[in-house]
């Protein structure tokens, strides 16, 4: 009975990892086994499990607890793996969480890393459920320079000549913009009673100029007499939440 014919094949490759990790891969195959396979696939399911329970331990936190100072870290998480270029996250900020929550967001991590789906697509209601944490926590996406306009290296440019911190003339710029286009915008009431505190200013509120003279927090200590609109002087704040009825 004759020998089976023997079929001689040479693969070449770049390193002796590279080397170690064929000959692994024959040995397998003439061996009949895939353990290796079989071990990345448990792996990465395992992977999977730990991110599904990992985000749900951070979702329960926040709904649980809104208005915490760990609940504010825990979306700014959420914010950054759904959207990073909008939403930057400092992650020495773990440290400020509980050991539970800390490892949640590394297991959810160690999952988004493998850019497998967005992690919207995970939440029971998608897209709408993460708007609504990021509405409920006040988080907005930060301001874009446009590159094709250079204002990044122009704004440098300015402060450097004007001999100011980028962030003082950012600051001082900022001011000018808002007041200019809050002028147009929005308009005051100043309430015609007095204050419940003698020592008290009187109650100044915004409205929209182009809306109805009322207040827009709602508030009801009229009559009032109209006034110009600055910000400083208001005794509504309904203006600092970047996501409120404005």
């Amino acid at each position: 009975m004759s020998e089976p014919k023997r079929i001689r094949v040479t693969l070449e490759v770049a390193t002796q990892s590279q080397a170690a990790e064929l000959n692994a891969a024959w040995a397998e195959i003439v061996a009949g086994q895939r353990s290796r396979l079989n071990t990345a696939a448990e792996t990465l399911n395992e992977i999977m499990e730990r991110a599904r329970s990992a985000l749900q331990l951070i979702t329960n936190a926040i709904e649980k607890h809104p208005g915490t100072g760990q609940t504010h870290r825990l979306v700014r998480f959420l914010a950054r793996v759904y959207n990073g270029n909008d939403f930057p996250f400092d992650l020495t900020d773990l440290r400020a969480l509980d050991t539970e929550l800390a490892n949640a967001c590394i297991d959810y991590l160690n999952y988004d890393r493998l850019a497998k789906a967005e992690v919207h697509t995970y939440l029971p209601g998608g897209g709408k459920q993460m708007q609504t944490i990021l509405h409920n926590a006040s988080i907005t996406p930060r301001l874009h320079f446009s590159s094709d306009a250079n204002h990044e290296s122009r704004l440098f440019a300015l402060a450097e000549r004007k001999d100011k911190h980028v962030d003082e003339f950012v600051k001082e710029a900022m001011e000018d913009l808002l007041s200019r286009y809050e002028a147009k915008i929005f308009g005051g009431l100043l309430a015609t009673q007095p204050p419940p505190d003698d020592d008290d200013p009187p109650l100044m509120h915004a409205y929209a100029l182009n809306d109805t003279v009322k207040p827009l927090c709602g508030a009801s200590d009229g009559p009032w007499s109209t006034r110009g609109f600055d910000f400083l002087r208001l005794t509504c704040r309904v203006l600092e939440n970047p996501v409120g009825p404005v």
